[in-house]
């Protein structure tokens, strides 16, 4: 069986066409009300028991919520170091290599941990991670989490799912050059095979998205149709013409690395982390607190490497002397006792919320974090105002690359979460027109082309 996957960086769906040629969504979480839309998160517990989607974030809370961490001194490896002469205290010192032994603080009772955005590092050097004490490449955790997505097609489909064509975008995120993208799509085939797929193919997730549009309202002129596809790891958008006697042709594509998760961090930190201690100050020489510090609160998963005895004991000293004590008592709670997802879950939900509403409020409670901020639309729109002249400049290039101007698009499709942020919309409404827009399922159109691209090739074969 041949089936289409939209392996996303914060959701993955998984689609069918059925006999009488229509895409049924496969219903992938059934511990989260059989959703069509899967989150792409594994938990891995210490015996190396592992999770997926809804049932992922749920054990990672059971199992870790309010847990006070204990540290241990643990050897990790040698390090050899080559030292300068030097003189100290009047001796002079002879330079040479040396070899030390190297330790680091671990949570010897660390229950398991949660790993999200399998996708983003696809196109760097990121090789893979030691899990309590077994070494995974970033391939054999995509293949973990895909080979769990096979299992449960087969059984919602009962037949044997052994092809599949995957969602790519046009730009993985972090690639530079065509090699790196390359690198990346290898990378992603080689996890798919890892998993039992034995025939792969991909398609460019706007391009997909672009053929369920024509699929379901074909072109009765000669349409030149922009899919603007914004999702959780990058932004697409493609150039399609198509109409009576034409054959759908891709005029030109582009991506960026910009998307949902991205701008989670930015409503983060504009918002939100001044309930962990931003623009405090402390000790006798009132010290602005460490910026650093702060700056590793910008990605959820880099939250849970600052629980280590010296990071926590500066929080617990400076608590003692500095200008608001119970948001560093937030901040030593949201690091120490696995508060960091569920509270970026907080500034997503507001992201989402501020599509709807002019003003949300982003609440969180738990341990010391007794979090109420109201964000706006408005400033929302203020802190993201770079990203969307990036987003104009890049939609003008592919225009342009085209051969069109924007009175020549016909049609604007709209899919992926980020594409209803006001900002985005009202710049394509500003560059295309109202009447042009069009909005295709936002999480399930990139899974539908993909699965009429699959039984295409599953006739042809």
């Amino acid at each position: 069986m041949n089936i289409g996957i939209d392996f996303g960086t914060t959701n993955t769906v998984a689609a069918v066409v059925d006999t009488a040629g229509r895409v049924q969504m496969l219903p992938l979480d059934p511990t989260d009300g059989g959703r069509n839309t899967l989150r792409t998160l594994i938990y891995v517990e210490r015996d190396g028991t592992m999770h997926i989607g809804a049932e992922a974030s749920r054990i990672h809370r059971d199992q870790n919520l309010g847990r006070v961490p204990r540290f241990s001194k643990q050897w990790i490896g040698f390090l050899d170091m080559d030292v300068a002469e030097f003189t100290a205290k009047g001796y002079e010192i002879k330079g040479g290599s040396t070899i030390v032994d190297v330790y680091s603080d671990v949570d010897v009772d660390a229950p398991g941990r949660l790993l999200h955005s399998l996708k983003g590092p696809l196109a760097t050097d990121y090789a893979g991670t030691t899990l309590f004490g077994t070494y995974y490449s970033l391939e054999e955790l995509i293949a973990q989490f895909l080979t769990r997505l096979r299992t449960r097609v087969e059984t919602l489909t009962g037949e044997r799912v052994d092809s599949a064509v995957f969602g790519r975008p046009v730009n993985f995120a972090a690639a530079n050059t065509p090699a790196e993208n390359e690198r990346a799509e290898a990378r992603l085939a080689q996890a798919a095979k890892l998993a039992g797929f034995d025939r792969i193919t991909f398609e460019l997730e706007p391009i997909a998205a672009g053929l369920a549009a024509l699929h379901d309202q074909p072109s009765t002129a000669d349409d030149k149709t922009l899919i603007f596809d914004f999702g959780g790891g990058t932004l697409d958008v493609a150039i399609l013409r198509s109409g009576p006697g034409i054959e759908t042709t891709v005029l030109a594509t582009g991506g960026i690395g910009i998307a949902g998760d991205y701008f989670d961090q930015v409503l983060f930190r504009k918002a939100l982390r001044v309930w962990f201690g931003e623009g405090i100050t402390w000790g006798a020489q009132r010290l602005p607190f460490p910026t650093k510090l702060m700056d590793m609160l910008g990605d959820w998963q880099e939250i849970p490497s600052l629980c280590n005895e010296p990071t926590l004991q500066f929080l617990r000293e400076a608590q003692r002397d500095c200008s608001a004590p119970i948001r560093l008592m937030a901040l030593e709670d949201l690091i120490a006792r696995g508060h960091a997802y569920d509270v970026y879950a907080v500034a997503e939900r507001a992201k989402v919320a501020l599509s709807d509403q002019p003003i949300t409020i982003a609440t969180y409670r738990g341990d010391a974090i007794d979090m109420w901020q109201p964000v706006w639309r408005s400033e929302f729109a203020t802190w993201i105002s770079r990203e969307r002249r990036i987003v104009n400049t890049l939609i003008d290039d592919i225009v342009s690359r085209a051969g069109l101007d924007t009175r020549q698009i016909t049609r604007v499709v709209r899919t992926g979460g980020s594409s209803s942020i006001p900002v985005f919309v009202n710049l394509l409404v500003e560059k295309f027109g109202r009447e042009k827009l069009v909005e295709r399922d936002l999480f399930t159109a990139v899974a539908a082309g993909l699965a009429y691209r699959a039984a295409s090739e599953t006739f042809d074969s």
